[in-house]
């Protein structure tokens, strides 16, 4: 029961963040994408120079931590500089890309906690239905990001500056 309220936490936490917060959930979930690619592309020389600054010879406790962080910088720093950036009807169609971003949150960071706790997890019923809709969930919430970010950027007739004639 433990391991359910921590998928629930992992999916709401950021949901709840994006919403109360007003970022821009399109901006959220793009972070999120560009914590994944620094996983990927930069976690092991990371850990590399950390585990040489550190006296704890525990590479797999520092890979893990590093990878969190690596992961969760960037949607944080979207949360502190983003905050307040969606305003009045953007907020009801920032709803789904926070929806998206929640769960792309938990599919992200599930694989990078402890192998206890991501075998415990690995056997909730919930976590194989995340699973089995990783695809629908990247594929949708980068389709409601882009299209909250075309539908809310586009300058409109009174966004532009009123144009003077010569004097």
């Amino acid at each position: 029961m433990a391991y359910l309220a921590v998928v629930v936490a992992l999916t709401l936490v950021p949901i709840l963040a994006i919403l109360l917060l007003r970022v821009n959930g399109a901006i959220a979930f793009m972070s999120l994408c560009l914590g994944s690619v620094l996983v990927t592309y930069v976690s092991s020389d990371m850990n590399s120079i950390l585990t040489g600054l550190s006296a704890s010879k525990n590479t797999l406790t520092t890979n893990q931590w590093t990878q969190l962080c690596l992961l969760v910088t960037p949607f944080l720093l979207t949360l502190l500089f983003a905050k307040g950036g969606v305003r009045g009807n953007k907020r009801f169609i920032n709803f789904l890309p926070a929806v998206a971003t929640g769960l792309l949150f938990t599919l992200l960071s599930v694989p990078l906690l402890t192998a206890a706790m991501q075998r415990h997890i690995h056997k909730l019923a919930l976590w194989h239905q995340f699973d089995s809709l990783q695809t629908a969930i990247i594929l949708a919430g980068t389709v409601f990001s882009l299209g909250f970010l075309l539908l809310t950027h586009r300058k409109s007739s009174s966004d532009e500056p009123a144009k003077h004639g010569k004097h």
